[in-house]
């Protein structure tokens, strides 16, 4: 995709947005519908890695969301949160003698509803992608540029979708700058008054990216380190199957993703498998909800600064068990226990394993 075409699609997504906010009868005490909200947690981090060590930190992470409501159709969403520069990390590690650490913009972006089942969204956003994993996409991962999505209205059957084009850095010596054009329709059915399946394929095309060594990059896709070998054809069909009061649980929920870069010949797979029981959700004291599952990745089946930081270091060429226990204490406390056990997917073997315990309050 060119670069003028690119700034077509975002001037005119941009462009569509703002009509919509000017259209709508802004609110004058617009002030006064800010809600917020929040949360600060505690955590304690232990490494293994058969080739480096044991490494053991400890970590804050701190989260403040707002969303102003400026008419019945649009908004502005934002949040701050700890953290460096790393899209995929808001937490804090306690270091360097109580300096003082960064809180930098998470996500800020408008967002315009209208009647007819789409919501257009411009700016750096939550991800508007449906992820039954997070094989693909870090959950910390807030990209910037536009979207579109939609929903339809029926009650057993709803169609949806979602479209967007985001910027993944600004090039200084080439006009067009990379990004990554993605394509996600799905569909959402209720089988019965106790089952519901989910299911959806996303298509993720890079632009300009071949020959560019990108920012927070695993350093693990081909040419990653001098300049990526190809551009990303990725597809990924994705689902999830909930199973309400079976089996004396509130919830059941097999889910699984799989992967292929359609641009890339050989290691340009992956897969994820998993099953999440328990309650429903972890919201008051004595609730809980567990979740196993297991993953891999090839080394060109995904752009590597995108998947789950905390799988092998967010990386691809990597396979591997998680299992995630959370416990309800209170209406607004948990305690979490997340394990990893992963290693090198092709290649000699060197294992890694995982282990953090939070503890988080949400306001």
């Amino acid at each position: 995709m060119k670069k003028n075409t690119s700034v077509f699609t975002l001037t005119l997504l941009a462009l569509q947005i703002a009509s919509g906010l000017i259209a709508s009868d802004l609110n004058k005490n617009a002030i006064d519908n800010i809600t917020l909200k929040g949360d600060v947690r505690l955590r304690y981090q232990s490494e293994s890695k058969q080739n480096s060590g044991d490494r053991t930190r400890n970590r804050i992470r701190f989260r403040l969301g707002g969303e102003g409501k400026l008419s019945k159709e649009a908004s502005v969403k934002f949040g701050l949160a700890t953290g460096g520069t790393d899209p995929r990390s808001t937490n804090q590690t306690i270091q360097d003698s109580f300096q003082t650490a960064d809180i930098r913009l998470d996500y800020a972006y408008l967002e315009n509803k209208l009647s007819n089942g789409l919501t257009l969204l411009g700016g750096k956003m939550k991800n508007p992608l449906y992820r039954p994993s997070d094989l693909l996409w870090d959950t910390d991962i807030n990209p910037g540029g536009v979207a579109v999505k939609f929903k339809s209205k029926k009650e057993s059957l709803k169609w949806f979708a979602s479209a967007g084009y985001f910027v993944l850095d600004e090039n200084k010596t080439n006009p067009n700058d990379p990004g990554i054009l993605t394509v996600q329709p799905g569909l959402d059915f209720k089988l019965n008054q106790s089952t519901n399946a989910k299911v959806a394929l996303g298509f993720f095309l890079s632009q300009n990216v071949g020959g560019l060594a990108l920012d927070h990059s695993s350093g693990t896709n081909t040419g990653a380190s001098t300049g990526i070998e190809k551009e990303f054809s990725t597809v990924a069909l994705s689902g999830q199957v909930v199973f309400k009061n079976k089996f004396g649980l509130a919830l059941i929920r097999p889910f699984g993703e799989i992967v292929v870069n359609t641009n890339q010949s050989e290691n340009n797979k992956g897969a994820i498998a998993g099953l999440a029981f328990g309650d429903t959700k972890v919201k008051k004291p004595g609730t809980w909800q567990s979740k196993l599952s297991y993953r891999y990745l090839q080394t060109d089946a995904w752009l590597d600064i995108f998947p789950d930081s905390d799988a092998y270091g967010g990386a691809t060429n990597s396979k591997g068990l998680e299992f995630t226990f959370k416990y309800g204490l209170s209406k607004a406390t948990s305690l979490g226990l997340d394990i990893y056990s992963m290693d090198v997917n092709n290649g000699a073997t060197n294992k890694q394993d995982l282990i953090q315990i939070d503890i988080n309050r949400k306001f």
